[in-house]
């Protein structure tokens, strides 16, 4: 009678053992760990990341990811496997967009550079396409403090039309933009569309009355990693009322009332990391709401 016996290491990897009869010697079986192929697919990907003279590092830990092949009309997979870990360096200096004392989300990306793995990141706020449907194209991060763009995706070589996956995101909130002095708050990586989905309009938020933290042609910052909705009512008595809603230093939305005394109001979108603003041609602030 043969008997099975499976053993784990801490790493993750494992043995299985098969017991034969007295008579013949025992087989095992060794299943690699995630630089490996079996078992390599974990829910959630690991990374880590850390400031450290003013510059930030970024690392994905060894894993196994699927990428969609090129060109875009194929629809085949290709499967590569991370052996060791892999990093990306943000300069000191690079601001990557973000905005001083303000928090910002940089999203990590693994590229499929035909068939070696390499890392980019990008700036949330700055609407890049990424449901990994599409090819993506990086600019050189160059160390030398010059990667300011929120539109840009960088990385440490220039690369053009690679398949890609998103991996994670990293949070902080530094005093000066491009001074990377202050630890992430958050490290996050991804797997699935489950994040993907609690990122979206609406999951998990609530109408709120911001009045009392809010006035005209002050800007603003989202920084709750999900995109938000503003409703702004204006109370004024005067015949003419125009409300011009600014995001990302783009008009968003534009309200006219002609008929005095009924006010106005105006809404729009913010997506995450947008910057956002509201002013008013006359009259004052009534109720200020965000479904946040």
């Amino acid at each position: 009678m043969s008997a099975i016996a499976i053993t784990s290491s801490g790493s993750g990897a494992g043995t299985l053992s098969i017991a034969a009869p007295i008579t013949a010697t025992n087989r095992t079986l060794t299943l690699p760990d995630a630089s490996g192929v079996l078992g390599a697919y974990p829910q959630i990907y690991s990374i880590t990341a850390s400031v450290a003279s003013s510059a930030l590092t970024v690392t994905l830990n060894p894993c196994a990811l699927d990428f969609r092949a090129t060109p875009i009309t194929s629809g085949t997979v290709n499967t590569r496997t991370v052996a060791s870990a892999i990093s990306v360096v943000v300069s000191s200096g690079s601001t990557l967009g973000t905005v001083s004392a303000q928090q910002s989300r940089i999203v990590v990306l693994a590229l499929d550079n035909s068939g070696t793995i390499e890392l980019a990141v990008v700036n949330i706020s700055g609407g890049t396409n990424l449901d990994e449907t599409t090819l993506i194209s990086t600019t050189a991060e160059g160390g030398a403090g010059a990667a300011d763009s929120a539109t840009v995706v960088y990385s440490t070589t220039a690369r053009t039309s690679l398949p890609f996956r998103v991996v994670g995101y990293v949070e902080s909130t530094q005093a000066t933009a491009g001074t990377w002095a202050t630890a992430p708050s958050t490290i996050q990586g991804y797997g699935g569309q489950a994040l993907a989905a609690m990122s979206s309009l609406g999951y998990s938020q609530t109408w709120q009355n911001v009045t009392a933290s809010r006035a005209y042609s002050t800007t603003y910052y989202n920084t709750t990693g999900k995109p938000i909705f503003a409703n702004v009512t204006n109370g004024t008595t005067a015949a003419t009322l125009t409300q011009v809603a600014t995001v990302n230093s783009v008009t968003a939305a534009q309200s006219l009332s002609t008929v005095a005394g009924s006010g106005g109001n105006i809404g729009f979108l913010i997506p995450p990391g947008g910057s956002y603003s509201v002013t008013a041609s006359s009259g004052a602030l009534q109720v200020w709401s965000e479904l946040r």
